[in-house]
């Protein structure tokens, strides 16, 4: 495999934060007197944090608005992404190696600019890439391929070089639907649609340490 662009997600891919995600939606109901549903992990697992925030409101008619929900969770998650939380194993190394290597790189990432930034920094990790683009900003959750169109866009390189890094299903899926190579990162968040996202991805890994292939 030939690599000279890498559009990479954030949560669950470079860094391991979904276990902090997962009951975040939960835990705000239950703070607000109501019983969520049980489809609820499901329905905001491919939805940015706008999205989620007026989800929440309008299905569950609570007397809040979705900025009270977003300040609940960047209140929970800011601490977290700049003291606590770890890369995923073998990924600050297998970054410096693409840069060794000429390949240009961005985010995208469906959690906003001001939570990645020191997210990237607390795992030195920043400095690797040239943009980068979040959902929020771009108004389309990765069940649309806007934020990876862009991403290539801005790195210009031939589409069939550039390699997207992905942990969820949703987003494996809109990727690889809209022509990109897919490698996937192993995620507990993910486990239950492990099957399909290995169907759909070009390779599937539990460490970056196993694509020394594309170096060769």
């Amino acid at each position: 495999m030939k690599i000279s662009g890498a559009i990479f997600d954030l949560d669950g891919t470079l860094i391991d934060s979904m276990v902090i995600w997962d009951d975040i939606a939960y835990n705000f109901l239950v703070s607000q007197g109501v019983t969520p549903k049980p489809d609820l992990r499901e329905r905001v697992a491919t939805m940015y944090l706008n999205e989620s925030a007026k989800y929440l409101v309008d299905e569950y008619s609570l007397d809040c608005t979705p900025q009270d929900f977003k300040d609940y969770t960047e209140r929970i998650i800011e601490d977290f992404y700049v003291r606590t939380v770890p890369p995923k194993r073998d990924a600050v190394e297998f970054l410096q190696k693409l840069k060794d290597n000429g390949v240009k790189m961005c985010i995208a990432t469906a959690t906003e600019r001001k939570l990645a930034v020191p997210a990237l920094e607390h795992n030195g990790m920043l400095g690797f890439f040239d943009a980068i683009f979040s959902c929020a900003e771009i108004g389309l959750s990765k069940q649309s391929p806007e934020i990876f169109d862009r991403a290539l866009e801005f790195l210009g390189t031939p589409k069939n070089e550039t390699f997207v890094f992905e942990d969820s299903y949703h987003a494996v899926a809109t990727a690889a639907g809209a022509g990109y190579n897919v490698i996937a990162i192993s995620d507990k968040s993910a486990s239950k649609d492990e099957a399909e996202i290995k169907k759909l991805s070009v390779k599937f890994i539990e460490n970056y340490a196993e694509l020394e292939e594309l170096f060769d």
